[in-house]
């Protein structure tokens, strides 16, 4: 073999070993786009979940705040009718005195336990029954009560209130659950 047939060899096994050298780095190149490409899916697939994981947490959150609002809200109206409410019960007192009032008076002075009674709080209204019912105490008219008594003894130190008033306080945390009651079937 002469010098120009092994130079033309070293060409010809250069040549293709520098093809096989473009053919390895082309599919290399092939394979690390499509590893950036697979990586590129990836991060938009895990930034889509962390926006719609971000989204709901925003959502619940103004949920949330919405919910808190409407329950103030609500309660902020539920306090306002119960002091309408109690307000109308309270100046609706006076009507119970248009039912067999004499009876009713006698039966709250009824309950009350045996004392000498110094003095009696009635409606002006209820001087003269208060006068018959309590003959040995000091009878005060006062405008406030609408019906019953309030009676003091022992220089003041027994007090006993027996109002119409007295009563719907006491009465009131058991009513007004069933006037809302009564409220929301109509509404």
């Amino acid at each position: 073999m002469g010098a120009k047939e092994l130079i033309e060899a070293l060409r010809s096994e250069g040549e293709k070993q520098a093809q096989a050298l473009r053919r390895k780095i082309e599919a290399e190149i092939a394979r690390l786009r499509a590893d950036a490409s697979a990586d590129l899916d990836r991060l938009r697939e895990e930034y889509a979940r962390q926006q719609v994981a971000s989204s709901n947490n925003v959502e619940r959150a103004i949920l949330a705040e919405a919910e808190c609002k409407a329950r103030i809200t609500r309660l902020a109206a539920e306090n306002k009718l119960a002091e309408r409410l109690h307000a109308l019960a309270r100046s609706s007192l006076s009507l119970l005195r248009d039912r067999d009032y004499d009876r009713t008076f006698a039966l709250l002075a009824a309950e009350l336990p045996l004392s000498a009674w110094e003095t009696v709080r009635v409606n002006p209204a209820d001087t003269e029954r208060a006068t018959v019912l309590f003959a040995a105490a000091t009878i005060v008219a006062d405008g406030s009560i609408s019906g019953g008594m309030e009676c003091a003894a022992a220089g003041g130190r027994l007090r006993i209130v027996n109002t119409l008033e007295k009563r719907l306080e006491r009465l009131w945390p058991e009513l007004l659950p069933v006037l809302f009651t009564e409220i929301g079937k109509e509404g």
